[in-house]
């Protein structure tokens, strides 16, 4: 283990010798090891056992997000990393009141999340996009939330096999054009009820309803 993790282990998870812990190596394995040496500076054992896929879902979610204010936007980087999406693009839009992120920052709060809820592999936290980048690469099993949308998540016909896009606007909705280019693209779009619901909580929303639908 780094240094700041085996600090970590020891000081904080108070981990002692013949301890059985759990480790991430964020690329899709979970190891189940023994402490042998509890040393702050760096602890070390042994493997028993390599567990793929561990605390992953068999099937793809990809949140494409409208940027948001900085807190809420962060907000949905933790919990989505919790609900088990594999990939998050910030999406720079027309209606948007934030176009950059802090990229760095971004990794550091998915990857803690991931740590805190068990997965061993961490989600992607694309550079931010425009809509017609989004879409310069064909794409299956595309999906938006729209308020006047007839469908819901659970009426579309999505393959789990398939990774699924999502994509959430921000809440003065998408533009006539952006609306546009997604019809063009064929996006399926989808209704969360009758109520206009913030746009961290649609994403939230809408990864949960899919966790259920595609499991």
């Amino acid at each position: 283990m780094t240094k700041s993790e085996s600090n970590h282990a020891i000081r904080v998870l108070r981990l002692q010798k013949d301890d059985e812990i759990c480790l991430l190596d964020g690329l899709g394995n979970g190891y189940r090891a023994i402490v042998e040496i509890p040393n702050p500076d760096c602890v070390s054992g042994t493997i028993l056992q390599v567990l793929p896929d561990y605390g992953e879902n068999t099937f793809s979610i990809h949140l494409v997000m409208a940027l948001i204010k900085r807190d809420r936007f962060e907000f949905i980087l933790e919990k989505a990393t919790e609900l088990g999406v594999q990939e998050i693009t910030p999406l720079n839009l027309d209606r948007c009141a934030k176009k950059t992120v802090n990229s760095q920052r971004c990794e550091k709060i998915v990857i803690a999340a991931a740590k805190q809820s068990r997965r061993s592999r961490f989600p992607i936290v694309h550079s931010p996009v425009s809509l017609p980048e989004f879409f310069n690469h064909p794409k299956e099993q595309v999906v938006a939330g729209a308020m006047t949308a007839a469908a819901t998540l659970t009426d579309l016909d999505l393959a789990p096999a398939l990774p699924v896009h999502v994509i959430i606007g921000p809440e003065g909705d998408f533009s006539d054009q952006e609306l546009d280019m997604m019809n063009k693209e064929g996006v399926a779009y989808f209704k969360l009820g009758n109520r206009r619901l913030r746009s961290e909580t649609a994403a939230l929303n809408s990864i949960a309803v899919l966790n259920e639908l595609l499991g």
